[in-house]
């Protein structure tokens, strides 16, 4: 057995000077006195956290998802992420996302993805970058041939699109985790894909309420997207937590905290083929003469240290960057440090800056 010294993150607290003792990849002990026999590996004043877990990543570094799927993933195995899903996004033709699926299941088990994560094709057309263009409604694709694939974990569809509660209906039913973004669906469409089985809001508060539509009336404010995602009950919210938190303001993710708890939101990358800058960890893009946003450069280990200068403990920031996700897309067999579950973990600095992969 080895043995691991540190301050130990748990689900809902810090063991100080704790151990945790693994197995055969799995931990087998937890607490604050030293187990029986095993190989001791100390870090004092370091933090022993969960392995990260994102659900939303399209590329590491210059490489895309869809070009080189282990690359990317090993890229982001080097920062902490012991799981992840790697992430196709709408503008993939169909020939090439079935290649890309077919990778994805040679690497499960194999590497640190544990599955894929569709992000459309179907979605308002008006949202997010390619936007304008004509896409799909769910009778125009063959998504049944996604769902055979076995390893679609996760999908984000818009629920204003026609025919997109059917297709929800569809994909939950396949055990898949049917998530809803790049909308503007009223609070109806909204409750309606929720209760065709829709589960995790995709990036909350990015590619939504970009434009506002006449109110009902002068002077008042109807109910955005976002706010209706933040009324559902037993969602999960996806949040981008860049540095200089452009895609989500601090304040408005200390206010889905607020409205739906620490234990529903899910810090990811959204990382994408960087833009060349590396002094920052957004990418910019430039659409009909317009700067916009197209994702990120971000590791989990960069989110880990962005939460943690925001604000957030090292409780919260490993359910935001572990356990949450790994609920969300029903890993539970990961994502904390408990008896029983898969020893995927990491040491982290008192900043939350990763130190080692463990």
């Amino acid at each position: 057995m080895k043995v691991y010294q540190g301050n130990v993150v748990t689900e809902n607290a810090v063991l100080e000077n704790g151990y945790v003792g693994v197995r055969d990849g799995q931990i087998v002990y937890v607490g604050t006195d030293c187990p029986g026999n095993g190989t001791i590996f100390r870090y004092p004043g370091r933090y022993i956290a969960p392995g990260f877990v994102d659900i939303h990543c399209h590329a590491g570094g210059p490489l895309m998802a869809f070009d080189d799927p282990a690359a990317v993933a090993a890229y982001h195995r080097a920062h902490g992420t012991t799981s992840m899903l790697l992430t196709f996004y709408r503008d993939v033709p169909h020939e090439k996302l079935l290649w890309c699926l077919d990778r994805v299941k040679e690497l499960i088990g194999r590497s640190n993805v544990v599955g894929a994560h569709l992000e459309g094709p179907v979605l308002n057309a008006n949202f997010g970058t390619g936007s304008g263009q004509k896409q799909p409604t769910p009778d125009e694709i063959p998504y049944d041939a996604y769902i055979r694939s076995g390893v679609v974990r996760q999908w984000t569809t818009s629920p204003e699109v026609p025919g997109v509660a059917a297709m929800i209906a569809d994909i939950a039913a396949a055990g898949i985790a049917p998530a809803i973004g790049h909308s503007k669906a009223s609070f109806a469409q909204v409750k309606a894909a929720v209760g065709a089985g829709a589960r995790i809001v995709t990036h909350i508060f990015d590619a939504t309420g970009t434009t506002h539509d006449p109110a009902t009336m002068g002077g008042t404010e109807d109910i955005s997207f976002d706010e209706a995602c933040m009324l559902m009950d037993d969602m999960f919210y996806e949040v981008i937590c860049d540095s200089a938190w452009v895609h989500v303001k601090r304040e408005k993710l200390a206010l889905l905290i607020k409205t739906v708890g620490l234990d529903r939101v899910v810090a990811i990358t959204d990382s994408f083929q960087t833009d060349g800058n590396e002094e920052r960890d957004i990418n910019i893009v430039t659409e009909n003469g317009h700067e916009g946003l197209a994702g990120s450069k971000l590791t989990m280990d960069r989110v880990a240290a962005n939460l943690h200068d925001a604000g957030y403990n090292a409780v919260a920031v490993a359910k935001l960057t572990a356990s949450n996700a790994a609920r969300a897309i029903g890993l539970n067999d990961r994502g904390v440090i408990a008896a029983g579950k898969k020893a995927d973990l990491v040491v982290l600095d008192e900043r939350m800056r990763l130190v080692e992969i463990l």
